[in-house]
């Protein structure tokens, strides 16, 4: 493992496994910063949506005016502009798991987290955070569930924000990007070397942070 002087833990699994909230309240409760990989793919996707000219995909990243801030929320900017909410629609999110089969998105968005964490303590979420970004994190752990409970989640994630996709709908999209993201050459999404498996299945959120909480105090006192 590598000498560094701060932490790094990361979440990874497929949608609707509930990376997100849990890596938010893990990050609240160890006093670390929450860094969500999937937004800045997401960001990615947005500009990548809006751009007029071709070429490649290397010229359209170089310069690329994104803007990421971590903290007690995630803001997304594309040219100054607050894209945080645009950036959660479904058609965002396909377009970002399509991109991310690029190595060179793959190689920006890795830059962009390990920049962020080089100087603070950090919860990184995602599909290859923990195998592919930071496989020597400090502690590392994949969370799943059945693939009806993740579609019910994220159906009522998009309600609660004014969109109202068919259950049906969603959890197409869900399985579609579940296996893009599984059977693509480059990081698809695996549970990492030494992942702690987590099935959230029938568990509500409390409990499944209280799960990753005495996993990271049981660490700890293995190290000591």
């Amino acid at each position: 493992m590598t000498l560094r002087k701060h932490k790094i833990i990361t979440i990874d699994g497929p949608s609707g496994a509930g990376k997100s909230t849990i890596a938010k309240l893990l990050a609240v409760s160890a006093g670390y910063t929450y860094i969500d990989s999937g937004a800045i793919y997401r960001g990615i996707a947005y500009a990548y949506n809006t751009r007029k000219d071709g070429g490649s995909i290397e010229e359209f990243l170089h310069d690329l005016p994104l803007t990421f801030e971590f903290g007690k929320h995630t803001r997304v900017r594309f040219s100054g502009k607050d894209i945080s909410e645009e950036i959660r629609e479904p058609d965002i999110s396909l377009l970002a798991s399509s991109l991310s089969q690029h190595q060179p998105v793959r190689e920006y968005a890795n830059a962009v987290q390990r920049r962020l964490a080089a100087d603070k303590n950090v919860v990184l979420e995602g599909r290859d955070t923990g195998s592919v970004v930071f496989p020597d994190a400090d502690i590392k752990f994949y969370l799943d569930a059945r693939s009806d409970e993740r579609a019910h989640r994220r159906h009522s994630e998009l309600t609660s924000k004014g969109s109202k996709p068919p259950l049906t709908t969603v959890k197409q999209e869900m399985e579609k990007r579940d296996a893009d993201d599984s059977t693509r050459a480059i990081a698809p999404l695996v549970v990492p070397d030494g992942a702690i498996v987590v099935d959230t299945t029938g568990t509500d959120i409390e409990g499944v942070l209280n799960i990753i909480l005495t996993h990271i105090k049981d660490r700890d006192e293995q190290k000591k």
